[in-house]
């Protein structure tokens, strides 16, 4: 069986809530709802036990598992709804309703993007469950956990991804991050930040292209 591992997920969460902040619907917690993506992108695992997410919720990891099995209702359409909703709920009851949608959102983007990353897997995804049809992308299965394919087709992809989106959205307009509270970071410790994240975007893609120049 081969899986990602939990770096790779968590990256690719975070980046699907990037993604997803391009259309707006994250608002102006878009940075630190790229977080809770990337928290969203470990979350199907719970179902097994020797997972990052399983350690450290040992008791209810092995309830999933026992319920469930791995790779079964957590790795499924209707989880990520289930997830969303209750995400949205605990939100507006203690965040308020302008935190309430769009941290469901970004949970749900990256709980999402762990789906589709189990889809590059021979072992395949129930994705519609309880339906027992699984699906995954026709591609071989040529992936296998921190093999040097995933850290640098997978992950150095979507580290790519995220610098990219992350830049294009400071750079789209004023920088104002805002977390949940009130609490904003923008002004002349703003543009520095800004500065500083253009210098880094250019010295990993001129690493990227070195790295490339010596396949």
């Amino acid at each position: 069986m081969i899986l990602m591992t939990a770096r790779t997920h968590a990256l690719g969460g975070f980046t699907a809530a990037l993604l997803l902040a391009k259309t707006g619907c994250l608002g102006p917690y878009w940075l630190s709802l790229a977080a809770v993506g990337a928290l969203g992108g470990l979350l199907p695992d719970v179902d097994h036990p020797g997972s990052y997410v399983g350690r450290r919720v040992p008791i209810v990891s092995d309830a999933v598992e026992m319920a469930f099995g791995h790779r079964g209702a957590t790795h499924s359409l209707l989880a990520v709804f289930l997830f969303y909703a209750a995400a949205r709920l605990t939100a507006l009851r203690f965040l308020g309703g302008s935190v309430a949608g769009p941290l469901a959102l970004a949970l749900a983007a990256g709980y999402l993007s762990h789906l589709l990353l189990d889809m590059l897997n021979p072992q395949a995804v129930p994705l519609f469950w309880p339906w027992k049809a699984r699906a995954r992308f026709p591609l071989p299965p040529i992936i296998p956990t921190g093999g040097l394919l995933e850290t640098v087709a997978v992950r150095g992809g979507l580290y790519a991804a995220a610098a990219y989106l992350g830049y294009a959205q400071v750079a789209g307009g004023a920088f104002n991050f805002a977390l949940p509270g009130g609490v904003h970071l923008g002004g002349p410790l703003g543009e520095a930040l800004v500065r500083g994240w253009r210098r880094f975007v250019a010295d990993l893609l001129d690493v990227v292209r070195c790295f490339l120049g010596q396949l």
